[in-house]
């Protein structure tokens, strides 16, 4: 089972039209050769907004920030990188990018960024599931009923214990693994608290390796 992609949506100003729409092709058939502005957002109502606010760029840190700061403010955030080329890191926090794995992890078995590596030969997608794993483990702890993390394949599958039969003959690990984020999953589910995707670069755990 292949991962789903997160919707988006394209709202466009060209020539006094505005509107939104929900696929690059779409998109691209208003614009393209017209001097236009456009944008692609995560949910109808940001695309919207940009729309009212007379559809201005920002310059991208502006941007960034700006959309960091409407995030929900009690909430757990997760993410998983291979960036600094010393294994598979992962990386939980707060709002405001504070690590909060100590909450959860002995403090001699984090890095002195509160950052956690996994074990030799685990892939990045391994780091995201357990990512997952000790956000909503950290959540229960403090009473937070969000969870979120920028891994559809993660969010929408995985977590669920949703793991297709070939990748499970190919790593029986990680199924297990998803099996345990699954019984997590439904406890926190059943105490009211939900998981939600963000885009890589808002989300305040980002490790900085993404391409968007």
């Amino acid at each position: 089972m292949g991962a789903k992609e997160a919707r988006r949506f394209y709202a466009f100003d060209v020539g006094g039209e505005r509107g939104i729409v929900t696929s690059w092709p779409a998109c691209e058939s208003k614009v393209r050769g017209r001097r236009a502005r456009y944008r692609g957002f995560a949910t109808r109502s940001e695309a919207e907004a940009w729309l009212e606010a007379g559809a201005r760029y920002e310059p991208r840190p502006q941007r960034l920030e700006g959309e960091r700061s409407s995030l929900p403010a009690q909430a757990v955030f997760f993410d998983s990188g291979t960036g600094r080329g010393e294994g598979v890191e992962v990386n939980v926090t707060d709002r405001d990018g504070l690590p909060v794995l100590h909450l959860l992890v002995p403090k001699e078995s984090l890095t002195l960024r509160g950052t956690a590596f996994m074990p030799k030969g685990a892939t990045n997608n391994y780091g995201e599931l357990m990512g997952c794993f000790y956000a909503i483990q950290v959540a229960r702890a403090l009473g937070v009923k969000l969870v979120c993390g920028d891994s559809a394949l993660v969010l929408d599958y995985w977590s669920r214990g949703h793991v297709s039969r070939e990748k499970r003959a190919e790593d029986p690990e990680l199924a297990r693994a998803a099996e345990a984020v699954a019984v997590e999953r439904r406890a926190f589910e059943s105490e009211g608290g939900r998981l939600q995707h963000v885009r890589g670069r808002v989300n305040p755990a980002d490790l900085g390796f993404h391409r968007e």
